[in-house]
Parts: C-alpha cells; sequence; structure tokens
C-alpha cells in the first residue's frame, strides 16, 4: 500500500525543493554507486556519471515500481530486495552511496549505517537527504508527538530522528550539513 501511496505524498515536497536536492544527492554518484531505500525509483533518472547503481529496497511493491522507472538503463541499474541493515555486498565495494528520506524508517539507523561504512571504499562519498528533528522545541515537540502514529502509516518513518548525529557517530566525516524547509530537511555530504 506505501508504494502506491509513496509518489502523490511526496509530490509537494518535491515542487518545494526536495526534487533539486535528489539531484544533488545524485550528483555525488560515480564509479559504482549504492543507493540505499531506492523506494519507487524517483532518484533512478538523476544518475548520470556512474559505472553501476546497485539500489536496495526491503519492499517488493516499491521496487516493482522502480524497475519501471529505469527507462532503458537496465545495464548499469541492478535493484536487490534487500534491508540497510544487512547489506549482501563485499566490504569497499562502492565508491559512493547515496539515500534519499530513507533512514527515517530503517529499523536500525547506526547499524545501517554501520552497513554503509563497510560497504563504501576508504575516502567514498555519502550523500543523504532526510527529513529530521528540528530545532525548534515547539516544534520538535509535535514531531514526537505525531511520530508514533505516522510510523503506524507510513512504514516506520519517524519524523524525529536526528540523523547528521548519527553519521557522526558511525565514524564518517561530515563535510557539510544543508538546510531545506527551516531545517525540516537536511542534505549531508560525508566522506568514510
Amino acid at each position: 500500500m506505501l508504494a502506491t501511496l509513496y509518489d502523490p505524498i511526496i509530490a509537494p515536497f518535491d515542487r518545494f525543493g526536495v526534487r533539486r536536492w535528489r539531484q544533488w544527492a545524485t550528483r555525488a554518484a560515480c564509479g559504482r554507486t549504492l543507493e540505499i531505500g531506492v523506494g519507487t525509483g524517483l532518484n533512478l533518472r538523476h544518475y548520470r556519471a556512474v559505472e553501476s547503481v546497485a539500489a536496495i529496497d526491503p519492499d517488493a511493491a516499491s521496487l516493482a515500481r522502480a524497475f519501471a522507472r529505469r527507462n532503458g538503463r537496465g545495464e548499469i541499474v541492478s535493484l536487490s530486495q534487500a534491508r540497510a541493515e544487512d547489506l549482501p555486498f563485499a566490504d569497499a565495494s562502492f565508491d559512493a552511496v547515496i539515500g534519499t528520506l530513507t533512514f527515517c524508517s530503517i529499523g536500525d539507523p547506526a547499524r545501517a549505517l554501520r552497513e554503509v561504512r563497510r560497504v563504501l571504499k576508504p575516502g567514498g562519498a555519502l550523500r543523504l537527504v532526510e527529513h529530521v528533528r528540528v530545532k525548534n522545541r515547539l516544534l520538535a515537540r509535535l514531531q514526537d508527538i505525531l511520530t508514533p502514529p505516522w510510523r503506524a502509516l507510513a512504514g516506520n518513518c519517524h519524523l524525529n530522528r536526528d540523523t547528521a548525529q548519527l553519521i557522526g557517530q558511525a565514524g564518517f566525516r561530515v563535510r557539510a550539513v544543508r538546510r531545506l524547509i527551516g531545517g525540516l530537511f537536511i542534505g549531508i555530504d560525508a566522506v568514510r
């Protein structure tokens, strides 16, 4: 059900700049790239200078939609059903890892980031676009209140995660954090 609802739910945010941030994230892709949480495949059209893109998602229905979005690029884009906490790839296999609006719904984001670090080559790029807990205390409290019912409706999506902090704790060097829509969305540029 989430696969059919995702695109209409995200469309207004794409118009407010998230689409440009998808493009920003995928510009870091080079060589062998891994996309965590490909979902319905909204990022696939943005990949340019890559040797290959291995894209994973735990949801089979979302992957079916992503498969349709490969647009004749099947020779460089492979899709697999997998969880970010248990990546089916060898150590240091990727030059870049990309994720957009993904870490909010991963069951164990700290473990997933350890896995991302494991499969990323030393010096490899990590680019994420995420919605996160805002700095404003009143709005953050509202996010806390809304998160339990939202998680039940939106595939475990947490409105109040502090993803940037988790990335630093996982051993990545954060080069930049960019804020969008009052800090509700952030773009994270990090390296292993």
